[in-house]
Protein backbone atom coordinates (compact mmCIF):
# COMPACT_ATOMS: atom_id res chain seq x y z
CA UNK A 1 0.00 0.00 0.00
CA UNK A 2 1.45 3.77 -1.15
CA UNK A 3 1.58 6.26 0.74
CA UNK A 4 -1.28 7.79 -0.87
CA UNK A 5 -3.81 5.06 -0.26
CA UNK A 6 -2.66 4.98 3.29
CA UNK A 7 -3.44 8.95 4.12
CA UNK A 8 -7.11 7.90 2.24
CA UNK A 9 -7.90 5.50 5.13
CA UNK A 10 -6.79 7.78 7.70
CA UNK A 11 -9.27 10.81 5.57
CA UNK A 12 -11.86 8.30 5.88
CA UNK A 13 -11.31 6.94 9.46
CA UNK A 14 -11.17 10.36 10.44
CA UNK A 15 -14.74 11.46 8.92
CA UNK A 16 -16.21 7.81 10.41
CA UNK A 17 -14.06 8.37 14.06
CA UNK A 18 -15.20 10.16 17.27
CA UNK A 19 -11.33 10.58 17.78
CA UNK A 20 -10.51 12.79 14.78
CA UNK A 21 -7.84 14.93 16.84
CA UNK A 22 -5.64 11.79 17.28
CA UNK A 23 -6.15 11.00 13.64
CA UNK A 24 -5.37 14.30 11.81
CA UNK A 25 -2.16 14.39 14.33
CA UNK A 26 -1.54 11.19 12.46
CA UNK A 27 -2.51 12.71 9.09
CA UNK A 28 -0.52 15.79 9.60
CA UNK A 29 2.49 13.66 9.95
CA UNK A 30 2.35 12.21 6.44
CA UNK A 31 1.80 15.11 4.68
CA UNK A 32 2.37 19.23 4.96
CA UNK A 33 -1.73 19.86 5.39
CA UNK A 34 -0.84 23.85 3.96
CA UNK A 35 -0.36 22.07 0.65
CA UNK A 36 -3.04 19.03 0.77
CA UNK A 37 -6.57 18.87 -0.09
CA UNK A 38 -7.34 18.56 3.67
CA UNK A 39 -6.57 21.84 4.55
CA UNK A 40 -9.62 23.15 3.55
CA UNK A 41 -11.52 20.67 5.95
CA UNK A 42 -8.95 20.95 8.85
CA UNK A 43 -9.44 24.63 9.61
CA UNK A 44 -13.00 25.09 9.03
CA UNK A 45 -15.36 25.62 11.77
CA UNK A 46 -17.02 21.88 13.58
CA UNK A 47 -20.37 22.64 12.06
CA UNK A 48 -18.67 22.92 8.43
CA UNK A 49 -16.94 19.90 8.53
CA UNK A 50 -20.42 18.55 9.40
CA UNK A 51 -21.43 19.63 6.27
CA UNK A 52 -18.60 18.64 4.37
CA UNK A 53 -18.96 15.27 5.42
CA UNK A 54 -22.61 14.87 4.77
CA UNK A 55 -21.28 15.86 0.72
CA UNK A 56 -19.02 13.33 0.96
CA UNK A 57 -21.13 10.80 1.98
CA UNK A 58 -23.85 11.91 -0.97
CA UNK A 59 -20.67 11.50 -2.76
CA UNK A 60 -19.68 8.07 -1.74
CA UNK A 61 -23.70 7.14 -2.36
CA UNK A 62 -23.02 8.55 -5.59
CA UNK A 63 -19.90 6.06 -6.66
CA UNK A 64 -21.82 2.71 -5.53
CA UNK A 65 -24.51 3.92 -8.02
CA UNK A 66 -22.00 4.18 -10.92
CA UNK A 67 -20.67 1.07 -9.65
CA UNK A 68 -23.69 -0.85 -9.97
CA UNK A 69 -24.55 1.20 -13.07
CA UNK A 70 -21.29 0.12 -14.71
CA UNK A 71 -22.28 -3.51 -13.81
CA UNK A 72 -25.51 -3.96 -15.46
CA UNK A 73 -23.70 -2.43 -18.49
CA UNK A 74 -21.20 -5.28 -18.29
CA UNK A 75 -23.44 -7.92 -17.69
CA UNK A 76 -25.82 -6.74 -20.87
CA UNK A 77 -22.67 -6.99 -23.36
CA UNK A 78 -21.76 -10.37 -21.96
CA UNK A 79 -25.80 -10.92 -22.54
CA UNK A 80 -26.33 -9.56 -26.07
CA UNK A 81 -22.83 -11.18 -27.57
CA UNK A 82 -24.40 -14.43 -28.42
CA UNK A 83 -27.23 -12.30 -30.28
CA UNK A 84 -24.39 -10.18 -32.48
CA UNK A 85 -22.74 -13.53 -32.84
CA UNK A 86 -24.73 -15.13 -35.75
CA UNK A 87 -24.36 -11.22 -37.75
CA UNK A 88 -20.37 -11.73 -37.38
CA UNK A 89 -20.11 -15.36 -38.57
CA UNK A 90 -22.38 -13.88 -42.11
CA UNK A 91 -19.35 -11.50 -42.52
CA UNK A 92 -16.73 -14.16 -41.48
CA UNK A 93 -18.21 -16.45 -44.19
CA UNK A 94 -17.73 -13.69 -46.91
CA UNK A 95 -14.66 -12.51 -46.11
CA UNK A 96 -13.78 -16.04 -46.15
CA UNK A 97 -15.29 -17.76 -49.33
CA UNK A 98 -15.42 -14.85 -51.00
CA UNK A 99 -11.35 -14.46 -50.42
CA UNK A 100 -11.53 -10.80 -49.59
CA UNK A 101 -7.66 -10.06 -49.85
CA UNK A 102 -5.59 -9.41 -46.40
CA UNK A 103 -8.66 -8.35 -44.97
CA UNK A 104 -7.37 -8.15 -41.04
CA UNK A 105 -3.72 -7.44 -42.13
CA UNK A 106 -5.23 -4.09 -43.85
CA UNK A 107 -7.48 -3.14 -40.94
CA UNK A 108 -4.61 -3.41 -38.61
CA UNK A 109 -2.21 -1.16 -41.00
CA UNK A 110 -4.75 1.35 -41.40
CA UNK A 111 -4.74 1.38 -37.79
CA UNK A 112 -0.97 2.60 -38.13
CA UNK A 113 -0.90 2.11 -34.15
CA UNK A 114 2.65 4.03 -32.28
CA UNK A 115 2.88 1.70 -30.29
CA UNK A 116 2.10 -1.72 -31.95
CA UNK A 117 3.20 -0.77 -35.41
CA UNK A 118 3.13 -3.27 -38.31
CA UNK A 119 6.60 -4.32 -39.75
CA UNK A 120 7.33 -5.20 -43.08
CA UNK A 121 8.22 -8.59 -41.72
CA UNK A 122 4.94 -8.66 -39.73
CA UNK A 123 3.32 -8.41 -42.33
CA UNK A 124 4.59 -11.76 -44.11
CA UNK A 125 3.07 -13.45 -41.26
CA UNK A 126 -0.05 -11.16 -40.61
CA UNK A 127 -1.22 -12.20 -44.27
CA UNK A 128 -2.36 -15.67 -42.61
CA UNK A 129 -4.50 -13.75 -40.13
CA UNK A 130 -8.03 -14.74 -41.56
CA UNK A 131 -9.86 -13.37 -37.86
CA UNK A 132 -10.05 -11.24 -34.93
CA UNK A 133 -13.08 -12.18 -32.54
CA UNK A 134 -14.08 -10.54 -28.67
CA UNK A 135 -15.27 -13.04 -26.20
CA UNK A 136 -17.27 -11.54 -23.96
CA UNK A 137 -17.25 -12.45 -20.89
CA UNK A 138 -19.10 -11.27 -16.96
CA UNK A 139 -15.81 -9.60 -15.87
CA UNK A 140 -13.83 -8.99 -18.53
CA UNK A 141 -13.30 -10.32 -22.29
CA UNK A 142 -10.44 -11.72 -24.54
CA UNK A 143 -9.07 -10.81 -27.81
CA UNK A 144 -8.78 -14.19 -30.22
CA UNK A 145 -6.31 -13.94 -33.68
CA UNK A 146 -7.15 -16.85 -35.75
CA UNK A 147 -4.66 -18.06 -38.00
CA UNK A 148 -4.76 -19.98 -41.23
CA UNK A 149 -3.16 -23.39 -40.45
CA UNK A 150 -0.82 -23.06 -43.18
CA UNK A 151 1.14 -20.18 -41.33
CA UNK A 152 4.54 -21.04 -41.57
CA UNK A 153 5.65 -18.68 -38.64
CA UNK A 154 4.13 -21.13 -35.72
CA UNK A 155 1.98 -23.66 -34.97
CA UNK A 156 -0.38 -22.05 -33.10
CA UNK A 157 -3.94 -21.18 -34.82
CA UNK A 158 -5.26 -18.93 -32.45
CA UNK A 159 -3.21 -16.21 -30.28
CA UNK A 160 -4.95 -15.02 -27.26
CA UNK A 161 -4.88 -11.67 -24.80
CA UNK A 162 -7.49 -12.06 -22.07
CA UNK A 163 -8.29 -8.97 -19.61
CA UNK A 164 -10.11 -9.32 -16.66
CA UNK A 165 -12.21 -6.34 -15.24
CA UNK A 166 -12.71 -4.82 -11.89
CA UNK A 167 -15.91 -2.68 -11.88
CA UNK A 168 -16.34 -2.30 -7.47
CA UNK A 169 -15.03 0.87 -5.86
CA UNK A 170 -12.54 0.83 -3.15
CA UNK A 171 -15.18 0.41 0.11
CA UNK A 172 -12.43 1.24 2.28
CA UNK A 173 -11.59 4.74 1.10
CA UNK A 174 -14.94 5.36 -0.85
CA UNK A 175 -14.03 9.02 -1.37
CA UNK A 176 -11.78 8.26 -3.48
CA UNK A 177 -12.26 9.50 -7.53
CA UNK A 178 -14.28 6.79 -8.90
CA UNK A 179 -13.75 6.76 -12.98
CA UNK A 180 -15.72 3.89 -13.88
CA UNK A 181 -14.38 0.09 -14.39
CA UNK A 182 -10.49 -0.43 -14.54
CA UNK A 183 -8.52 -3.32 -16.45
CA UNK A 184 -6.79 -4.61 -13.37
CA UNK A 185 -4.76 -7.62 -15.27
CA UNK A 186 -4.03 -8.90 -18.55
CA UNK A 187 -2.98 -12.07 -19.82
CA UNK A 188 -0.99 -12.82 -23.24
CA UNK A 189 -0.09 -16.38 -24.95
CA UNK A 190 2.97 -18.01 -25.26
CA UNK A 191 4.10 -18.54 -29.56
CA UNK A 192 5.52 -21.58 -30.35
CA UNK A 193 7.84 -20.36 -32.98
CA UNK A 194 8.86 -22.94 -35.78
CA UNK A 195 12.46 -22.60 -36.54
CA UNK A 196 13.99 -19.38 -37.50
CA UNK A 197 10.89 -17.61 -37.62
CA UNK A 198 10.72 -15.77 -34.42
CA UNK A 199 9.66 -12.38 -35.32
CA UNK A 200 10.42 -10.54 -31.62
CA UNK A 201 13.84 -12.24 -31.35
CA UNK A 202 17.05 -11.41 -33.65
CA UNK A 203 18.92 -14.52 -34.01
CA UNK A 204 21.87 -13.13 -35.66
CA UNK A 205 22.93 -10.26 -32.66
CA UNK A 206 21.04 -12.82 -30.21
CA UNK A 207 18.76 -10.05 -28.81
CA UNK A 208 14.94 -9.24 -28.84
CA UNK A 209 13.49 -6.70 -31.91
CA UNK A 210 10.08 -5.09 -32.01
CA UNK A 211 7.78 -6.51 -33.72
CA UNK A 212 3.42 -6.21 -33.47
CA UNK A 213 3.64 -9.85 -31.62
CA UNK A 214 5.21 -8.01 -28.63
CA UNK A 215 1.50 -7.48 -28.10
CA UNK A 216 0.76 -11.31 -26.68
CA UNK A 217 3.69 -10.40 -24.02
CA UNK A 218 2.09 -7.43 -22.14
CA UNK A 219 3.63 -6.29 -18.73
CA UNK A 220 2.91 -8.76 -15.59
CA UNK A 221 0.81 -6.88 -13.28
CA UNK A 222 2.58 -8.06 -9.58
CA UNK A 223 0.21 -8.53 -6.89
CA UNK A 224 0.69 -5.12 -5.56
CA UNK A 225 -0.92 -4.15 -8.86
CA UNK A 226 -0.45 -1.41 -11.15
CA UNK A 227 0.18 1.12 -8.60
CA UNK A 228 3.46 -0.91 -7.60
CA UNK A 229 4.79 -1.12 -11.74
CA UNK A 230 7.44 0.87 -12.89
CA UNK A 231 6.52 4.00 -14.61
CA UNK A 232 8.09 2.63 -17.70
CA UNK A 233 6.02 -0.61 -17.52
CA UNK A 234 2.79 1.35 -16.64
CA UNK A 235 3.20 3.30 -20.02
CA UNK A 236 3.55 -0.12 -21.44
CA UNK A 237 0.56 -1.47 -19.92
CA UNK A 238 -1.51 2.04 -20.57
CA UNK A 239 -0.63 1.50 -24.39
CA UNK A 240 -1.62 -2.05 -24.31
CA UNK A 241 -5.06 -1.28 -23.03
CA UNK A 242 -5.29 1.19 -25.07
CA UNK A 243 -4.88 -0.63 -28.18
CA UNK A 244 -7.16 -3.54 -27.18
CA UNK A 245 -9.81 -1.37 -26.14
CA UNK A 246 -9.66 0.19 -29.67
CA UNK A 247 -9.89 -2.96 -31.07
CA UNK A 248 -12.71 -4.10 -28.78
CA UNK A 249 -14.89 -1.25 -28.76
CA UNK A 250 -14.58 0.61 -32.31
CA UNK A 251 -12.58 -1.75 -34.63
CA UNK A 252 -14.30 -5.27 -34.53
CA UNK A 253 -17.83 -4.13 -34.26
CA UNK A 254 -17.09 -1.82 -37.56
CA UNK A 255 -14.19 -4.09 -39.00
CA UNK A 256 -15.40 -3.77 -42.78
CA UNK A 257 -15.50 0.10 -42.69
CA UNK A 258 -12.03 0.07 -41.10
CA UNK A 259 -10.82 -1.96 -44.11
CA UNK A 260 -12.17 0.46 -46.22
CA UNK A 261 -10.82 3.54 -44.33
CA UNK A 262 -14.27 5.09 -43.97
CA UNK A 263 -14.44 4.53 -39.66
CA UNK A 264 -11.07 6.24 -39.89
CA UNK A 265 -12.10 9.81 -40.66
CA UNK A 266 -14.80 9.33 -38.71
CA UNK A 267 -12.16 7.98 -35.47
CA UNK A 268 -9.96 11.09 -36.32
CA UNK A 269 -13.06 13.35 -35.85
CA UNK A 270 -13.80 11.78 -32.80
CA UNK A 271 -10.66 12.06 -31.26
CA UNK A 272 -10.51 16.24 -32.28
CA UNK A 273 -13.43 16.59 -30.31
CA UNK A 274 -12.78 14.94 -27.20
CA UNK A 275 -9.42 17.08 -27.16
Amino acid sequence: MNKKEICGKIIFLIFKSSKKKELIIILQSMLDTSQSSLSLWLNCRPEIQHRINALLNYQAEYFRLRAQFHRQIQQLQYEFSSQFEPILDKQRTIISTRSISEFWLTILKNLDSYDYPIRSRDELCLKYLIDIRCIHEPLGFKLEFHFSPLNPFFTETILTKTYSIRIEFNETNPYQVYDGPEIDRCQGCSINWREDSNLTYEKRRRQPRKSFFDFFSPPIIPAGGIPSMTEDEQLCLEADIEFSLLLKQRVLPRAVLYYTGEALSIFDSDERMSQ
